[in-house]
């Protein structure tokens, strides 16, 4: 059976990717810090508001709400619009910082009473993920991104709890019948060949994982590329493909990268 496609927002992706990320499934995009990750996911989001009215839910574990706002005017996004008509639902769930109470203005009653820890060793995948649904019900949210959950990896001392963790949120996040988006640096270098790396377990847990690359190539400086490593149910382009950020977002180009 042909998988539904969800478009991602970012223009010149589809194109590359069959169509679009695969409905009611978890992508990965990965990336050095600047390499543009929060903007492609918000950009999903944003697209789904906009074009589609497919509302979403973004969870910052690192970066505050201020910031994110602020950051996002950049791009001509008026994030607090889709917030006050319930398109758009942004949670600061920083384990950084602490969640004291989950009460927000539109939450249920019964979520408004349970004081949730995300913080140091009372932090809990099961209290992440009922922050996250309480949120995707309310909007009643089709679009989901986690931004990063590299953040995780301080929580949990050894792989195979992390692991673990990873498997619950994705479970968690399937469950919900939404299109996910989550986002982490990539692994550290490891070996002597250009390029070779740690791949962490979320790659391989994910059903799709996009790749952004920043490459510094002599007399240009730094080129930047996105390449698909993995996508199920589509089709998809595994060549390198320049990008850019503008004025008005991500933006991916046809032209491949020559080796």
């Amino acid at each position: 059976m042909k998988s539904e496609h969800v478009p991602t927002g970012i223009p010149g992706l589809d194109d590359i990717l069959g169509g679009g990320y695969p409905r009611g499934r978890v992508i990965l995009i990965t990336g050095s810090p600047g390499s543009g990750k929060t903007l492609m996911a918000m950009q999903f989001l944003v697209d789904g508001v906009e074009r589609f009215d497919e509302r979403g839910v973004f969870v910052s574990l690192e970066e505050s709400k201020y910031h994110l706002l602020s950051e996002m005017e950049n791009f001509g996004w008026d994030l607090e619009k889709y917030e006050k008509k319930n398109q758009l639902a942004i949670v600061d769930a920083s384990p950084l910082r602490q969640i004291s109470k989950v009460k927000e203005e539109n939450l249920p009653e019964e979520e408004d009473q349970r004081e949730v820890k995300l913080r140091g060793p009372e932090f809990s995948i099961s209290a992440l993920s009922t922050v996250i649904r309480s949120y995707a019900r309310v909007t009643r949210a089709t679009r989901i991104v986690i931004d990063p959950i590299t953040s995780l990896s301080f929580q949990f001392p050894d792989d195979q709890t992390r692991r673990t963790a990873i498997i619950d949120l994705l479970d968690s996040l399937m469950s919900m019948g939404t299109t996910n988006i989550i986002t982490s640096e990539l692994g550290p270098l490891v070996g002597s060949a250009p390029g070779e790396r740690q791949i962490p377990s979320e790659e391989y847990l994910c059903h799709g994982v996009i790749v952004l690359h920043s490459t510094y190539v002599s007399g240009r400086g730094i080129q930047t590329s996105l390449e698909i490593e993995k996508m199920r149910e589509t089709k998809h382009d595994r060549q390198l493909h320049p990008y850019a950020i503008t004025e008005k977002g991500f933006i991916v180009y046809a032209e491949r990268v020559l080796g």
